[in-house]
Parts: C-alpha cells; structure tokens; sequence
C-alpha cells in the first residue's frame, strides 16, 4: 500500500505544470447569476439632500403610483421578465455612449425615491476604453458610477427583499468586466447595456440575449453562460466594429 501510494505522488509531481493548471481552470465551475450585494434597509434609503442621488431615485420610481412602499407586507422575491432582451445585440457596440474594460471595486443597492423599486449602484475603475462617450470624456483610470435595476435590501426585520430580472445579472465586486454602457447626462452615471465576465481562458455572459429551450427553468440563480471565447479573442472581435478611440491598460 505504501509503495503504490509513493508512485501515485510521484506521477502526480511529474504532471507537465501548463497542462494541469489549464485541468484545474476547465473544472471550475462558471460564476452564476447574481441580483447583487444586499443593503441595510437604512443605506438604502433615498437622500432628497444629495441632487445626484434624488434623481437617480427618481429615475427609477414605480410607474404604479398607487402601489405600496416596500416593507415586512412586501413579496419577498419577484422576478420580472424583459421580452426585449430577445432582439438584443449581444455586442451593442454603435448603441453604446461608453465600452470600456475594468473591475467593479463596490456596489450597493438604493430604495426609488418613492420606496417601491430597487435599483443597484456599482463603482466601476475602469482599465481600458474601447468606445469614448462624446457627452461625457472618460479614460484609464477614472472611476465610474454605473447602474442597473434591481437589487436586495435587507429590512431591520432580516427579512431581504429582492427585485430583479431574470435574463440580467449584476455585476460582482472585485471582478473584471467588458461593459457596454448607456451615459445619463442628468444624473452622471452610466447604465449597463450588457456585459461580459472576464476569467482569462473563459468569458461569461452577463446576461441573457436570446433564449432556447435549455432557458425554460424559471431559476433566478443559474449559471452565466460561457460566451466561448477567451478574453483575448473577445475583445479584439470587439476593437474590430469600427474604428474608435482606445485608451491604455
């Protein structure tokens, strides 16, 4: 027993060391969708003395006025579906203000200003530009707010309500992405159009464009779909639009 186990570290030691690390990248598993971090209920809270903040809330207020604000009464979990994400571009490019490469260092989710919906804002450092936006010059280096809709919030019961769409996965903290993105002027901040995880050898969709019936579990936690190519080999697809302004790494 002793002998057989002192040949298997061996051959296990004399494993070609490139080969087995790419072993150990295949098997792990694809990141999984996510509705974001959860916020105290108290964070959370819209601010009507910070002009910013006001007006991202309000663009994000219920279009049911009559409805009630969120609270212990409220479900705790409602997923809402986007047909247009159907006829999406899964490379909207031209439809873009801003494309840019980076890690998402924080996040957190904020109450509308009326307190019926949820909405999800990320600090975004962003690494390399791609598509310049014209009403709003960023650059390698800057930082960025970036936002989508959705989110949890965590009452001071514990109870955590989440507001989400189920084809949109939020960003994670810490993670790099290529992000396609919407500038609004008003508020200064830029919405996600779409996105792509970056893990090196893999790339994974944010999100879910177009669907088949490999879609039809109605999961809110499930795997981002592999996108079938390597960081390299998406970006250059990208760079390859059209020309446009780049910034540096």
């Amino acid at each position: 027993m002793l002998k057989r186990s002192t040949r298997l570290a061996v051959s296990l030691f004399f494993v070609p060391f490139a080969p087995a690390l790419r072993a150990l990248s295949q098997a792990s598993p694809p990141p999984v969708y996510s509705y974001g971090p959860v916020t105290d209920y108290s964070a959370a809270l819209p601010n009507a003395s910070d002009v910013h903040r006001f007006r991202r809330g309000l663009r994000y207020n219920s279009p049911d006025s009559s409805g009630p604000e969120l609270g212990e009464q409220s479900e705790t979990v409602l997923i809402g579906a986007d047909s247009v994400s159907f006829r999406r571009n899964p490379l909207p490019f031209r439809e873009s203000d801003a494309v840019a490469v980076g890690i998402v260092t924080g996040g957190q989710a904020y109450l509308s200003d009326d307190k019926r919906e949820i909405y999800s804002e990320f600090k975004f450092a962003v690494r390399e530009i791609l598509k310049v936006p014209t009403a709003h010059y960023i650059q390698a280096g800057d930082n960025i707010d970036i936002l989508r809709r959705g989110g949890a919030v965590r009452l001071p019961s514990g109870k955590v309500i989440v507001r989400s769409l189920r084809d949109f996965s939020m960003p994670l903290v810490r993670k790099r992405y290529l992000l396609f993105l919407k500038y609004n002027s008003g508020t200064e901040d830029f919405d996600i159009v779409t996105g792509y995880q970056l893990e090196g050898e893999h790339t994974y969709k944010l999100d879910t464009l177009t669907h088949s019936q490999a879609d039809s579990n109605n999961e809110l936690i499930h795997p981002l779909r592999d996108q079938g190519e390597n960081e390299e080999q998406l970006l250059n697809r990208v760079k390859a639009i059209e020309p446009h302004n780049q910034g540096e790494s």
